[in-house]
């Protein structure tokens, strides 16, 4: 029999709160997704190691966490020693192709990802880092810059079914959609129709105006758009006779604030950032709604796992036993922000390490410093910081102390962003990023 198949559909910065099958206030529709989410794991509690693109994809690609994969922050390249899920697959036979982002090849942005920098990848249809959703342009080889017209998540669904019709053996393939990351307002017109402006609601934790409640409206209207295509995929596949072989897992690399807290984007530890679309449907995984985590730095391992191939990784742990009997995962996860760059340090967020578990998330600031603890069951949309409540003060040091735990555990010394970008040999590349993407603003290490 041949080996199950694996295709990731791997949206950028659409948050976990976002999706139909998990209910409560949020009113979007992804009709593709919930077939998926019922008929395999849904599993709540999935999360970003690191809420920001290049740090979580490239925990989701080694099962390490962003001191031992080495990227600390966007644009500093992940290094091709590295075993990764799509090196692992290639030497188990696997053909392997990825269409989209893929944002761990360096400087410059805009170019072709050369296979030295996608380890383990044969086939690239992409850019390393574009948000053209519209109108844009992808890569098929050095010199092969091919621009397109339309919405950037279609034209790359044509991709992955060119793609598809050339197998004759078991694939991995990974779909990596731009969208819902902003801009916004990227999202064709006829796509926004679902969503009329004047039944917008938005969250407690989040500013109540017209310009939120339009800005709610064209995020979940691009989520709708990429549901869309998750859709054509999973026709295409059973068109083609390989649906019942193929494990389809549908995730983000990480959330957006989008207002909630006064914060845009990402990099915090709040729930917006953090918590991502984790819903893995195909064979050994039955329908279920595990308790627990399952981080992105637990995927890779995790569908090795499944595949009864050996697990690959450090932090990530192979949870495909407690998949195939429905749960529970992980009690706890090492989280934090490694670095802070770009959107997240104009906002005043620094480096940080935290737990996040089912019930509650926990932060601590780099001079160790308790920051942030919410009661997540209590208090969902995190508005009762308990570090700033007296009477909370045995939590936070018993939160405090399952940190540090999970540090000493994943060997994370918690060093100040210049020390641990010297110590991992990264000054050179982290100045060329900042003098490249901030210029003026540049924060540059004197080594």
């Amino acid at each position: 029999m041949t080996p199950p198949n694996v295709v990731v559909l791997l949206a950028d910065q659409w948050r976990g709160q976002d999706q139909g099958w998990i209910g409560g206030p949020s009113r979007v529709r992804t009709p593709n997704l919930d077939r998926l989410a019922a008929g395999g794991a849904a599993i709540a509690g999935g999360r970003a190691s690191s809420p920001v693109c290049g740090p979580s994809r490239a925990s989701l690609l080694t099962g390490r966490l962003p001191h031992e994969h080495g990227v600390v922050a966007n644009d500093l390249p992940l290094s091709p020693r590295l075993e990764t899920l799509a090196t692992a697959l290639s030497g188990a036979g696997y053909r392997t192709g990825w269409i989209g982002k893929w944002h761990l090849a360096g400087l410059p942005r805009d170019k072709w990802v050369p296979p030295a920098a996608r380890p383990g990848i044969d086939h690239y249809a992409g850019v390393d880092c574009s948000h053209e959703h519209v109108d844009g342009h992808y890569y098929t080889g050095p010199e092969s810059r091919i621009g397109f017209t339309g919405y950037e998540p279609e034209v790359q669904t044509d991709l992955a079914v060119e793609f598809l019709a050339e197998q004759d053996g078991p694939f991995f393939l990974t779909v990596s959609y731009n969208p819902p990351h902003d801009p916004y307002d990227s999202v064709p017109a006829p796509l926004r129709a679902g969503y009329p402006i004047e039944r917008m609601t938005v969250p407690p934790n989040t500013p109540d105006t017209p310009e939120q409640r339009e800005l709610q409206r064209l995020y979940w209207s691009a989520i709708t758009a990429v549901d869309a295509q998750i859709g054509r995929v999973a026709a295409e596949l059973e068109r083609l006779g390989l649906r019942r072989n193929t494990i389809i897992v549908v995730t983000s690399d990480h959330g957006d604030l989008l207002g909630a807290h006064g914060l845009r984007a990402k990099q915090s530890p709040y729930a917006e950032a953090v918590r991502v679309p984790m819903v893995i449907n195909g064979p050994g995984v039955p329908a279920c709604r595990p308790a627990g985590l399952l981080g992105l730095v637990d995927l890779a391992p995790t569908l090795l796992g499944l595949l009864g191939l050996p697990p690959i990784g450090t932090y990530g742990r192979d949870l495909s036993d407690r998949l195939r009997a429905g749960g529970p995962l992980r009690g706890e996860l090492l989280t934090g922000n490694w670095v802070s760059f770009d959107n997240g340090y104009d906002q005043g967020i620094g480096e940080w390490r935290g737990l996040g578990a089912e019930d509650l998330t926990y932060a601590r600031t780099a001079d160790g410093r308790p920051w942030l603890l919410f009661d997540d069951r209590a208090d969902p949309w995190q508005l009762d910081n308990l570090v700033a409540d007296p009477a909370a003060a045995g939590r936070v040091a018993e939160a405090d102390a399952r940190l540090a735990a999970l540090l000493a555990e994943s060997g994370d010394a918690f060093w100040p962003a210049d020390r641990l970008l010297t110590e991992l040999g990264l000054v050179g590349d982290w100045n060329a990023r900042e003098s490249a993407l901030r210029g003026d603003r540049a924060r540059l290490i004197v080594s």
